[in-house]
């Protein structure tokens, strides 16, 4: 469960991004990856998170890493909810292949019951992937996230093309 009151639940197939605008400047995920590689340090367990953030700096690392083994999460999730994909990196990040973000896809296909939300700050990679994979998954609901005018100006326009339910 979570406490973003858009969603009820969270869901990190990927985890890390990288800093592209302005409003990635404030990003609570950094803080939150260094945060969780910490403590899962002093506690003697290997963190995921150690790859993709600077915990001196509690900064991005520039990259994103695909966690297969995180895949079937919302298989587990027996009541329908609002899932929150990659509220800790960007699903479109350019370090995650089409076919791994294929595979992300098949697990919302194969779970019809939750809504999926996925947002961006790189939307033109979104309708790139949303093109190539076909027709559009009737649970899978996709925004743009934008800090400021040109922002919007960029990726709204972006995000209306995009093939989605």
């Amino acid at each position: 469960m979570t406490s973003i009151e858009w969603t009820d639940r969270t869901w990190n197939p990927v985890i890390g991004c990288a800093r592209v605008s302005a409003g990635c400047e404030n990003c609570y995920a950094e803080t939150m990856a260094a945060r969780v590689a910490l403590m899962q340090k002093a506690q003697g367990r290997e963190s995921p998170y150690l790859k993709v953030v600077d915990v001196e700096r509690r900064r991005w690392n520039r990259r994103a890493v695909f966690l297969p083994e995180r895949l079937g999460d919302p298989l587990r999730w027996r009541k329908p909810c609002r899932v929150f994909v990659n509220s800790m990196s960007d699903l479109f990040h350019d370090d995650i292949t089409f076919e791994q973000i294929e595979q992300v896809a098949a697990l919302m296909e194969a779970t019809p019951q939750h809504t999926y939300q996925v947002l961006t700050k790189r939307p033109a990679r979104m309708l790139e992937f949303l093109n190539w994979l076909g027709p559009a998954l009737p649970n899978l609901h996709v925004g743009v996230s934008v800090e400021n005018q040109e922002a919007a100006d960029e990726r709204i326009p972006l995000l209306l093309q995009c093939p989605a339910a």
